[in-house]
């Protein structure tokens, strides 16, 4: 598992230190995941995380850059990365970073394997979606890849 530290040392152009204080031991492998795509085109840009914390079981993630060093590119991967990264926040164990689903203790969601899950595990069996700019997607943790979705029969 990767540690908070390492991703530090692999990202100094676009991490600073307190950056990903509140994200769990368990999603620093997803975070490299999204910096591996994320820190070849963000460095020297102005990148800079604002939130990186958990939020109802996912990953609640901010982030801000000079509007000047947007380009359409970037948009678009960035838009695409930040949203497979909060998708596969709810599908891997804040704790360990194995596969995870949603629990329910008191008032607190969480994600988390069935060995480090507490309260009542969320049955839900219907995916999570989110809406794009360019239609309606899904994430598919056997591909750990986003799916389009028919936004029709959403």
């Amino acid at each position: 598992m990767t540690t908070v530290e390492e991703l530090y040392d692999r990202y100094p152009d676009v991490l600073y230190p307190g950056d990903l204080r509140d994200v769990p031991p368990g999603w620093m492998d997803i975070v490299d995941k999204y910096f591996e795509v994320v820190s070849p085109l963000m460095t020297d840009t102005g990148y800079e995380v604002v939130t990186a914390s958990e939020c109802a079981g996912g990953l609640d993630w901010t982030w801000t850059s000079p509007l000047s060093a947007m380009t359409e590119e970037r948009h678009q991967v960035m838009d695409r990365e930040d949203i497979l990264l909060t998708l596969r926040s709810y599908h891997t164990c804040r704790e360990c970073g194995r596969p995870g689903s949603g629990w329910a203790s008191g008032r607190r969601i969480v994600t988390t394997c069935e060995e480090h899950g507490v309260g009542e595990r969320i049955l839900d069996r219907k995916p999570l979606m989110r809406r794009t700019a360019h239609g309606v997607v899904r994430y598919d943790a056997v591909a750990d890849q986003l799916v389009a979705v028919d936004p029709t029969g959403v």
